[in-house]
């Protein structure tokens, strides 16, 4: 374990007992959440905050750890069971180390993309955090001026932190999320450590188009607060969260809906993987398929995401934006994956790694809104749908199906007949044929026991949208003014019916079934 004096005096100040969330629109706990497995999620976060590198291995992949962790707790997991991932989880990581040097406001600049500065970067995070609070400090460090344009001494280049912050498949921000979803100002910390420690994407992401707005979010930084609240410190946290997010109303706007653009890149030739020289993506995190497509085309893709705007200062529209993407990435994830099935290694759902990311990390763009300012939001927002574009493309533009997914793909996904239970049910049972009466139970009762720390990741985001949006009538989207091919049949069930593909592919282990893994091979079929 790392010999760190000041987070061990600090540990109980930056992992106190998990608040809820700041958003109607961020996941509400399920039932089962006790003070054993509080004290169980606590002790092993603040042990994996201590003991692990935020990389497991030299390629930079990323440690889980606490996603998982905080994941199942959300999902109402055991002690014994939070123990238990966090005991697989732990044979694989990287002990941390200490840093060549500490990182001031001095030196910032000079170690970033670093990761032997991580644990650097973590302490000078940890101290601007207790000192000024989670909004104020990603601001600061994240979407101010000086965070991403301005250059930090003479001759030095910006610092890019809006761009890091989506690099590595969307980890860091996914990082943040929980930190700000959960209340954990030590989980927030490793986030920011991880932002400073990540190499930017290319420009493109953060096309200057979009950053020339950056300066206006010193001007409304005062906002960044959650209704007044400006710390993640327990006592202060959210009270105000008992709005019911609701559907997007079916109302006239200029704006062009996200699933829209989609469209027009799969019947757009010029961004084929083809067409842009793509190789078929290596079977593994480390495809850079990405970085090519925003070098290639990121330029077209920011004149294509323009039509796509936020106002930041208009709490509703901001709902209705982060809605669309929700809609949009589980589309691309579970319909393109489906579509892809005869064409696939397996034969079956496409379970795409990348796309997987899409879905995990939307989650929570309500928590990290909920401290920004409303420039920031809009930056955030608008960088992330551009992301969503550009890995669209790069991941081979799979052909999107929604009328033959929602003729074929069950809305009752159901464990294995064998592992139902025995005997049969007892006279007077209500439905005694229905031997799964609810789905979402079944499916978190086996992704509790799952080892696969992402598949606990999506479920729990899919659960969270059915919870929103499930009741959503087929032709909402319509209304909407999306132009999709058959996207009058989408409807509320579009979760449910995702979440069973996603659990078949990596296997009821709890009803006995194997385990199943995600696919890396992309979608790089003739076009």
């Amino acid at each position: 374990m790392l010999d760190n004096t000041f987070l061990s005096d600090t540990l109980d100040k930056v992992y106190p007992i998990p608040s809820h969330a700041p958003s109607a629109q961020a996941p509400r706990r399920f039932p089962g959440v006790t003070p054993d497995s509080t004290a169980a999620v606590l002790k092993t976060l603040k042990d994996n905050h201590q003991r692990w590198h935020i990389f497991f291995n030299e390629k930079g992949f990323h440690n889980h750890i606490s996603h998982h962790l905080l994941a199942i707790y959300h999902l109402g997991a055991t002690g014994a069971t939070i123990e238990a991932a966090y005991k697989v989880h732990s044979s694989t990581q990287r002990p941390a180390y200490k840093s060549p040097a500490p990182i001031t406001r001095d030196n910032f600049h000079e170690h970033l993309g670093d990761e032997n500065y991580y644990n650097a970067y973590l302490q000078f995070f940890t101290e601007v955090l207790l000192e000024k609070g989670a909004a104020a400090t990603i601001e600061e460090w994240v979407f101010s001026p000086k965070a991403n344009i301005e250059h930090p001494k003479p001759g030095e280049p910006p610092l890019q932190m809006a761009n890091r912050f989506l690099a590595g498949l969307l980890h860091p921000l996914i990082h943040t999320g929980y930190g700000c979803e959960f209340g954990l100002l030590g989980q927030l910390a490793e986030g920011l450590a991880e932002t400073a420690v990540h190499k930017p994407l290319a420009p493109a992401l953060t096309p200057p188009t979009l950053l020339q707005y950056v300066g206006a979010a010193a001007s409304d930084a005062a906002n960044a607060t959650v209704f007044g609240i400006t710390s993640l410190l327990p006592s202060l946290v959210l009270n105000q969260f008992r709005r019911t997010a609701q559907p997007a109303a079916a109302t006239p706007t200029k704006s062009v809906h996200a699933l829209t653009l989609i469209a027009r890149l799969t019947h757009d030739y010029s961004y084929s993987y083809k067409s842009i020289g793509l190789p078929p993506p290596v079977n593994s995190e480390e495809d850079t398929s990405l970085e090519r497509v925003l070098h290639l085309r990121g330029d077209e893709l920011a004149e294509i995401a323009k039509e796509w705007t936020v106002d930041g200062t208009n709490r509703t529209e901001v709902e209705r934006k982060i809605e669309e993407l929700f809609w949009t990435n589980v589309v691309l994830f579970g319909i393109g994956g489906w579509g892809d099935r005869d064409k696939s290694q397996t034969g079956k759902f496409n379970g795409d790694f990348f796309f997987l990311h899409l879905v995990t990390s939307v989650l929570f763009l309500p928590s990290i809104s909920a401290y920004l300012s409303p420039t920031s939001t809009s930056i955030l927002l608008r960088t992330y749908l551009l992301n969503t574009l550009a890995l669209y493309v790069a991941r081979g533009r799979p052909a999107l199906p929604v009328a033959a997914f929602f003729d074929n793909v069950s809305p009752a996904p159901a464990p294995p007949t064998a592992s139902l239970p025995q005997p049969a049910p007892a006279d007077g049972t209500l439905t005694p044929e229905d031997r799964t009466p609810s789905a979402w139970l079944a499916l978190a009762q086996s992704t509790l026991e799952h080892p696969d720390d992402h598949l606990c990741k999506l479920q729990r985001a899919l659960a969270h949208f059915d919870a929103l949006y499930g009741a959503t009538p087929a032709g909402h989207l319509k209304k909407l003014g999306v132009e999709l091919d058959g996207v009058e049949r989408i409807d509320g069930s579009l979760f449910v019916r995702v979440a069973g593909l996603a659990q078949d592919r990596l296997g009821w282990m709890r009803e006995g079934e194997e385990k199943g893994a995600w696919d890396f091979d992309g979608f790089f079929h003739d076009q």
